[in-house]
């Protein structure tokens, strides 16, 4: 078997700003140190999509703020590319000229603080968001395809064929657009009566499909049962199902 699985996280944002306010090594953050030990345990590629801004403590951050960590990424273990403006402002709602001004000011700054080798080649867009009008402008920075929601509606606005493409071979192609349907988030699997079954799981997955898409949230790997059950499930598609991790 050839298959293979791709793994990232959405909503990353306040972990660089805890890097950069405190000056602490990104391998001895609570958050990066979780996807250092799966890069070094199994060579995991991790891929994070990040908001441009978050108010914490009552003021408004930016990734402006986030120090260089260029030197910390020699490894090639984490890659970054654009996920919204903010929690309360996905692609969706913002107007096609205004998603990309958002998408070019995260990418200046992951430019800035880590350099033009870690971009992902796949985007996961907040809220699902599936700005398909933007094909060009995603072809132009040498974005691949965009993740569509794991839940059972599989697209919000595509087209109906391109649903039941995504619904039975998982990916489709739309406005010289490729949209890939994610299958796992980790949040779920951990749910008691999952996590016990994880392997079957993800067995009748690739059974039906090649490639396996999981993911979590930054905030949810501060939930000891997830991160314990994101070490179980890459274990499981690594070891025992014997997947390839997908370059993200």
């Amino acid at each position: 078997m050839n298959n293979k699985f791709h793994f990232s996280v959405d909503d990353v944002f306040e972990s660089l700003i805890e890097i950069s306010d405190n000056n602490i090594p990104i391998k001895k953050h609570w958050f990066f140190k979780i996807l250092y030990n799966l890069w070094k345990k199994y060579k995991i590629k991790t891929a994070l999509y990040l908001f441009y801004q978050k108010k914490i403590n009552d003021k408004i951050r930016t990734l402006r703020e986030v120090k260089n960590i260029k030197d910390q990424l020699k490894e090639n273990w984490i890659y970054f590319n654009f996920h919204g403006l903010d929690s309360q402002n996905p692609p969706f709602a913002q107007s096609l000229k205004n998603q990309k001004k958002t998408f070019e000011k995260i990418r200046s700054e992951i430019i800035r603080f880590a350099g033009k080798k870690n971009f992902s080649s796949f985007v996961r867009l907040h809220y699902y968001s599936e700005s398909f009008e933007l094909g060009k402008y995603f072809r132009q920075k040498k974005i691949k395809g965009l993740f569509t929601t794991d839940k059972k509606i599989v697209s919000y606005k595509l087209p109906q064929k391109n649903k039941d493409d995504l619904f039975i071979k998982s990916f489709s192609f739309f406005k010289n657009l490729k949209f890939i349907r994610t299958d796992f988030r980790i949040e779920k699997l951990s749910q008691k009566q999952k996590f016990k079954k994880i392997k079957s799981i993800f067995l009748e997955k690739i059974n039906n499909k090649k490639n396996i898409v999981i993911y979590t949230h930054e905030y949810e790997l501060k939930k000891k049962i997830n991160i314990k059950c994101l070490q179980k499930s890459i274990k499981i598609l690594v070891e025992d199902l014997k997947l390839k991790n997908i370059k993200p």
